[in-house]
């Protein structure tokens, strides 16, 4: 593949993937106020540890048979509805056995009252999940784009209706996500043609087993992540209490968005680096990307470190804008995942569970141990400065756990004088007033001048494009 093709090809699926990331994680995120201001710091903590729990819940029931379904779908002699079969099936025994969840649930003190909405939430997010990453191993990426929107303004429609109108508080959250879920979900099978692979007739056990082997390997692999992730809101809950999460939870919402815009890279990324396996090339290909999204990623975690404390002044609720105070170290954490997220693609690419499983493992045990030694002694503090180093960590251990697949540059100026800027930012969060603000102004000038040599061609890129259809 040329290089023009090849940058066509990517750029024309990172732009399908932007369209339905951006609509849809842009309503997620403006509907923040709406849950500041509606639940209590104690409800919503308890809203985020349901949904925490439950979205580790639905990739251990279905044998995390979705990434099968997309992984299998994008290899050259794929038979796709054989690979929809499969997971399909996978989901319906999950349906099943799930029930179990309820009964589990009751004997739970926090989550007792909402046993039924915990078993439908992870069937639904299930069911949506599955059928959507058969969109994606079918390359209707557009398809799939528009279902990610849909849900968004599914859920968005719905919590307006439950909170603002039946004032249905917790309840009305979860049973907005659970309608969303089964109404995207049924969207995916009609725009996939899934349907026409609901058959118990004619089951290929051997493409069973083969999607099954690769995918239960990383049922742990999610454990993990969810550990890494999402374990530090459960200790918080239970060492400081639920009001304490809800500050905690919020403060991820602006860490997200670096995970979310890159992510939207890295999706895109996944298709080309399976065309690109085994080409000249590839190595120096891989490595010229990660420095364009090294770039990006700092110049974003720089920019949204600035912006925290003004914004989060006028965009949550007063009760909750102490959650600045945890955001720098998460932001940082973030921007060291998303690059270990793209060298991950590497796992992808060779079908390497194991890869994931390792690098899940070291980073979720490093974070159970740091959150257990620095959360009696520093508080939410210390679950944030946890999940920063472990994400650090996770970012290193690929570093050197990917060579046997593609040697990463990490030791270029760029990278280096990035890493060292955007530390320095966040930092000077804690700076006092209008000194702090115009320091941080500062370095995100210095971080323009350092990456000037990714941004302003890329600048000069879309300006070409806009001057040409202006001419045509």
């Amino acid at each position: 593949m040329g290089s023009e093709s090849r940058n066509r090809y990517l750029l024309k699926n990172t732009l399908i993937f932007t369209l339905g990331n951006i609509g849809s994680r842009m309503i997620s995120f403006f509907l923040i106020p709406l849950y500041t201001n509606v639940l209590t710091t104690s409800q919503y903590g308890a809203v985020d540890l349901i949904t925490t729990i439950s979205t580790v819940a639905g990739p251990m029931l279905t044998l995390n048979i979705a990434e099968s379904v997309m992984r299998f779908g994008l290899d050259k002699d794929a038979d796709k509805e054989k690979n929809t079969q499969c997971g399909s099936i996978v989901l319906l025994i999950a349906m099943i056995i799930g029930l179990v969840l309820i009964p589990i649930c009751r004997c739970i003190a926090e989550v007792s009252g909402y046993a039924m909405y915990v078993y439908f939430y992870v069937i639904s997010l299930s069911a949506s999940q599955l059928f959507l990453c058969d969109l994606r191993g079918k390359e209707l990426l557009l398809k799939y784009s528009l279902g990610n929107i849909l849900q968004t303004l599914m859920i968005a429609i719905l919590n307006i209706t439950f909170l603002l109108v039946f004032k249905m508080e917790t309840g009305g959250y979860l049973l907005a996500y659970i309608i969303a879920n089964f109404i995207v979900a049924i969207y995916a099978i009609i725009a996939g043609k899934g349907y026409k692979a609901f058959s118990f007739h004619n089951i290929d056990r051997c493409k069973l087993k083969e999607m099954i082997r690769y995918s239960v390997v990383l049922i742990p692999n999610t454990f993990m992540w969810w550990i890494m992730n999402s374990s530090d809101r459960v200790m918080v809950t239970y060492m400081i209490g639920a009001a304490a999460n809800g500050n905690y939870a919020v403060s991820y919402k602006l860490p997200t968005l670096v995970s979310t815009l890159t992510g939207i890279f890295n999706q895109a990324w996944s298709y080309s680096a399976i065309r690109e396996e085994g080409t000249s090339d590839e190595t120096e290909y891989n490595n010229k990307m990660f420095k364009t999204l090294s770039a990006i990623a700092f110049m974003m975690g720089i920019g949204l470190l600035l912006l925290t404390k003004p914004f989060l002044r006028v965009y949550v609720a007063d009760s909750y804008y102490d959650a600045w105070k945890y955001t720098p170290f998460l932001i940082v954490g973030c921007v060291y995942l998303t690059l270990g997220t793209f060298m991950a693609t590497s796992y992808t690419v060779h079908k390497d569970s194991f890869g994931y499983l390792f690098s899940g493992s070291f980073g979720a045990v490093f974070n159970i141990l740091l959150n257990f030694i620095l959360i009696p002694v520093i508080g939410v503090y210390g679950a944030a400065l946890a999940t920063c180093i472990s994400y650090i960590a996770v970012f290193m251990f690929r570093v050197f756990h990917t060579r046997k697949y593609i040697k990463y540059d990490i030791l270029y100026k760029e990278f280096i004088l990035g890493s060292l800027l955007m530390i320095l930012s966040a930092i000077l969060m804690f700076a006092d007033g209008v000194k702090g603000f115009l320091l941080q102004f500062i370095v995100l000038v210095l971080g323009f001048v350092v990456f000037s040599k990714t941004w302003i061609p890329i600048l000069q890129f879309f300006l070409n494009k806009i001057r040409r259809k202006r001419v045509i």
